[in-house]
């Protein structure tokens, strides 16, 4: 099994004194971060208390239903002693409300300090629209449990795939009706800035996003090559043809400068061929949804489940797609098609892991690195349980500080800080939903 890499000298690496005054702040930071997650319990436990009470004095108030006064009262007494908007304020009494009330195991988690308040809010986030106690209770005890261990973006399609699993309405009539509330709409921000929204069906949103991904890592591509084609090499900074032909926007600005473009004029800026850009959507489906056998929802990746229906149309309309089964009740990988081994590897690879393996970055498998764990240079096979997706920056990370990453069983990555600290990370498509219980 390939182990931790020896680790080279750099010239910058940790004295003695320096691991030990990191390793202290480390163990403080975290103390800080368990108090406060304490304290977001307490205050939550607080603001649903005094919504309990405003609540109480709409039952005894004849015309309580048609205009919550008491409501609006409570509300602007809390936001004028802790100086918030009326707005603001109601919307932080709403969540403490749900998470007290609907979710006590949730609050329980963060009243000791094994999970914070953005993790409670993703966990109430996939489970609110669960309407029976008992299935929101055993939705509880299983996300509570995985959300300790993993960030609170890392919880989010997690927890979306658990609750679909305790919902009783079926994830395509939900779908349905959530379409009704589409909607764009426009916020101004300050210096002359503003804001365009849009709530849309996941697939075309996601698919959208990745079209802009896409366009603007093509902008740098073809900046580059002009100016490697008239001169044959690149531009060095000072050459007055570094300016006009280099881009120095961030993919961020491109995305939002080609997405105006598009909108604007139909084209994205810097493009004569905008019909070979497309957009590339990665759905897991299983075997006996695309057969028609059952309605399992398939996922979406960066998303969640989205609905059988929807999947069975990307699958019939798509130019080209990748068959990746997974055993309905294991979900282990079963095949991947494949004509040549390196691309038959890469596929499994980018469906093993979907993004970055370092915890906590979002970089899709597909636009990371495919790295070798322990290098090619040092004998390291190019085998799947020697490579993993890892993004370009914490590549780089990898190969030019003393981060040692080492690949565990069934996926498993494990990452040793230079502080001395380990951090093992699961790739998150092996984890096992069953459907039925366990036959002992």
């Amino acid at each position: 099994m390939p182990r931790f890499e020896d680790a080279d000298e750099v010239s910058w690496g940790f004295t003695p004194a320096e691991r030990s005054r990191t390793r202290a702040s480390i163990e403080e930071l975290k103390r800080i971060r368990a108090e406060r997650a304490r304290l977001d319990a307490r205050e939550a436990g607080l603001l649903s208390d005094v919504t309990g009470i405003a609540l109480e004095q709409v039952a005894r108030d004849p015309n309580g239903s048609d205009h919550a006064f008491p409501l609006r009262s409570m509300t602007a007494e809390l936001a004028l002693a802790l100086k918030e908007s009326p707005r603001t304020m109601q919307s932080r009494m709403d969540r403490a409300h749900e998470l007290v009330s609907k979710f006590p195991a949730t609050h329980a988690a963060l009243s000791n300090g094994r999970i914070t308040e953005r993790h409670a809010r993703e966990i109430v986030a996939a489970g609110t629209d669960i309407p029976e106690p008992e299935a929101r209770e055993a939705y509880e005890r299983e996300v509570v449990r995985l959300a300790a261990t993993r960030t609170p973006h890392g919880i989010k399609s997690l927890a979306r795939q658990i609750a679909e699993r305790h919902h009783p309405t079926t994830l395509a009539e939900r779908d349905e009706r959530a379409r009704a509330d589409r909607r764009t709409w426009v916020e101004d921000l300050p210096d002359g800035q503003a804001m365009l929204g849009i709530i849309g069906p996941a697939v075309a949103i996601h698919a959208a996003h990745d079209r802009l991904t896409s366009c603007g890592e093509e902008v740098k591509r073809d900046r580059r090559a002009v100016v490697r084609d008239l001169d044959g090499v690149e531009p060095a900074p000072e050459d007055p043809a570094y300016a006009k032909y280099t881009d120095d926007r961030h993919l961020s600005q491109l995305r939002a400068d080609i997405a105006l473009d598009l909108l604007l004029c139909g084209l994205p800026t810097g493009h004569e061929l905008e019909q070979a850009i497309t957009a590339t959507v990665e759905v897991v489906i299983p075997v006996t949804t695309l057969a028609g056998l059952d309605d399992g929802p398939a996922l979406l990746a960066g998303y969640g489940p989205i609905d059988p229906d929807t999947a069975r149309r990307l699958a019939g309309t798509a130019v080209g797609w990748e068959r990746v089964f997974l055993h309905p009740d294991t979900g282990a990988l079963l095949t991947v098609d494949h004509h040549h081994p390196t691309a038959a590897q890469r596929r499994y690879l980018l469906a093993r892991d979907r993004t970055c393996r370092v915890p906590g970055c979002t970089v899709k498998a597909k636009h990371a690195d495919i790295d070798h764990t322990i290098p090619w240079s040092r004998g390291g096979p190019t085998a799947v349980t020697n490579m993993a997706a890892v993004c370009e920056q914490h590549h780089m990370m990898k190969h030019f500080s003393p981060w040692r990453f080492e690949q565990l069983s069934r996926g498993r990555m494990r990452m040793r800080s230079p502080a001395g600290y380990d951090y093992v990370h699961a790739a998150e498509t092996i984890y096992y939903l069953p459907r039925t219980p366990a036959p002992f």
